[in-house]
């Protein structure tokens, strides 16, 4: 009889353990759920702010602009109002993405198309300049 009372108060002291264990395991899950569902809201943001981004980069107009900076011919030195307002716009979005996702390659990705703009601009006029000075040399 003595022995079935060990056994039995160790099978409440097992089921103790195995409750306090439970606890904790639901206590974890409950967190890596919470955890899980606000990475999913995140990269939701980050995908709804790209295809933003997208979506003006797409507009007709986006398009036309990009036709007359990448002419040469047409080379300007300075954006336009609209498009110095779809940059300010699509960087924006990016700005707002990184802030509430805390993605740091969001944020370097707007600070990137700020200067990409001038940045193209630059080197067509390096270019420019580089082969004026070859035509020059060619005429001495």
């Amino acid at each position: 009889h003595a022995q079935a009372f060990k056994e039995l108060e160790d099978t409440k002291a097992q089921l103790e353990l195995d409750r306090t264990f439970l606890a904790n395991l639901k206590e974890k899950c409950s967190m890596s759920a919470g955890e899980f569902d606000q990475r999913v809201k995140d990269r939701l943001e980050e995908i709804a702010a790209v295809d933003d981004t997208i979506k003006i980069l797409n507009e007709d107009e986006s398009f036309e602009n990009f036709d007359k900076t990448v002419n040469v011919a047409l080379l300007q030195e300075s954006l336009t109002s609209g498009q110095r307002e779809r940059l300010r716009r699509a960087t924006s979005v990016l700005e707002r993405a990184a802030v509430q996702t805390g993605a740091p390659e969001l944020s370097l990705l707007a600070s990137r198309a700020q200067l990409d703009a001038f940045t193209k601009v630059k080197e067509e006029i390096d270019k420019m300049v580089v082969e004026l000075n070859k035509q020059q040399q060619d005429e001495i």
